[in-house]
């Protein structure tokens, strides 16, 4: 049998260790623990959110920011019935923000390209003296000091 992807190699790899062929079955329930709370919370705030545990109805969820922890904990309500499932009942949500844990920030930004360049600069050129004209000046000079 091929083994297409990464994650099944890997899968199959932990499987064969008798001492990690244990933690599979809590990797899958914590997955599907974390799609269930990205049904419920806005984008944003679920990617900075990430249910870590649960025990006794409850659920630890690890935020990378304050503002994703109050916005977790004014819907907890609504996240911990959309965690529970008939196998185990998350009645109580526990937020603790650790900023060490985040996902990667967003990839910098690419300036503009030569052509984008070129065709503000030409129309600088064409505009009179002004506040528009600064302006595109100031953004040409940024971007080109940042190439």
């Amino acid at each position: 049998m091929a083994i297409r992807t990464s994650f099944q190699r890997i899968r199959v790899l932990i499987g064969q260790e008798r001492g990690l062929a244990v933690l599979l079955p809590e990797a899958r329930r914590l997955r599907a623990l974390n799609d269930r709370l990205v049904t419920v919370l806005p984008r944003a705030v679920a990617q900075a959110c990430q249910v870590v545990a649960v025990a006794n109805g409850e659920a630890l969820v690890l935020c990378g920011n304050g503002s994703a922890a109050s916005r977790l904990r004014s819907q907890a309500n609504s996240v911990a019935r959309a965690l529970s499932s008939e196998a185990q009942t998350v009645d109580r949500i526990k937020v603790r923000v650790q900023a060490d844990w985040a996902r990667p920030d967003r990839p910098a930004k690419t300036g503009l390209g030569r052509g984008a360049l070129t065709a503000w600069d030409e129309l600088e050129h064409k505009l009179p003296d002004g506040d528009l004209k600064s302006a595109i000046d100031r953004l040409l000079d940024h971007h080109r000091r940042s190439r």
